[in-house]
């Protein structure tokens, strides 16, 4: 839009959906308070450690302070913040209120990512009610800048307003045999986040036949609207990394992971799990990212 030429400062952009992001709390499957290692912010933590009664105790023996003196919560043998009740619920919130949360609770699962004169803000994709934000439409994907409502944007004017190229291509599955292998390959080389993925991408790898016809039944129903969303934010939350790499590395990076993606949807049947777990091996890891921006030349 014109009116984004003329801003000269620093301006914040999110994606259309973002004004209908809520935590899902209790009804979520997949809790970040859970097989994450959770970090606390050194002013949270000094406020944690001076609180009185039985919350402040508890704190206090929840808390560890590495050698490097930064502070994390102290998970249960299941991997779970000592707060998380059974019900998926926060204790910290119910029994203080939802400010005593620290920043890592508080922030995720936004990120924020510069790009020029531009913020530009989003949420992790390894969050499920993103998931189910991100595809609630099936209209190209637009972006609001904060505070600027008529500054509505479509994904190429973003694009020249950070002085990048505006040409992207509609997400097209490649269903070579070659192709399909060099994905997984590439998969596989990525640093595992447990010992699942390690197992999943090895019968993949196995059996890359059946996965080529799986392929070639899901490319007959699959929505495209959904995959072109899909690539639009791949990209979009790597636009950052356009001063280290050129903006075609950026769109192979793109193309690769969204064909992972097709290719796990064709497997399992299950589209927003496989965006969901893809993001928690590849979004949430900045080895796995830094990987695949450098080898993903297929």
């Amino acid at each position: 839009m014109s009116n984004m030429e003329e801003m000269d400062e620093i301006v914040t952009v999110w994606p259309d959906f973002a004004p209908d992001f809520v935590c899902k709390a209790d009804k979520c499957r997949h809790s970040c308070c859970r097989g994450w290692e959770i970090d606390i912010d050194a002013a949270t933590a000094a406020w944690y450690l001076t609180l009185d009664g039985e919350i402040g105790e508890e704190l206090r023996q929840n808390i560890v302070q590495a050698e490097d003196g930064t502070y994390s919560f102290r998970l249960t043998p299941e991997e779970r913040c000592p707060f998380l009740r059974a019900d998926g619920l926060c204790r910290l919130i119910l029994t203080l209120d939802e400010d005593a949360l620290c920043e890592i609770c508080t922030m995720h699962p936004r990120f924020f990512v510069m790009c020029g004169q531009a913020e530009l803000a989003g949420f992790g994709l390894a969050c499920e009610k993103a998931v189910e934000l991100l595809f609630a439409s099936k209209n190209p994907l637009t972006f609001l800048v904060e505070g600027r409502p008529e500054a509505r944007m479509e994904f190429p004017s973003l694009l020249l307003y950070l002085g990048l190229p505006s040409a992207v291509p509609a997400f097209e599955p490649e269903l070579c045999p070659e192709k399909i292998h060099a994905v997984l390959q590439l998969m596989r080389q990525t640093e595992p986040i447990d010992e699942i993925w390690t197992s999943h991408m090895t019968s993949l790898i196995s059996t890359e036949a059946k996965v080529l016809q799986c392929a070639q039944t899901y490319v007959k129903q699959f929505c495209q609207a959904d995959f072109d969303r899909l690539q639009t934010y791949i990209l979009y939350r790597q636009l950052g990394q356009s001063e280290r790499f050129d903006f075609d590395q950026l769109l192979t990076y793109t193309r690769v992971n969204a064909m992972y993606i097709f290719l796990e949807t064709a497997v399992t049947g299950d589209f927003h799990e496989s965006v969901r777990r893809w993001s928690e091996q590849i979004e949430y890891s900045e080895e796995n990212t830094d990987f695949l921006l450098c080898r993903a030349a297929l």
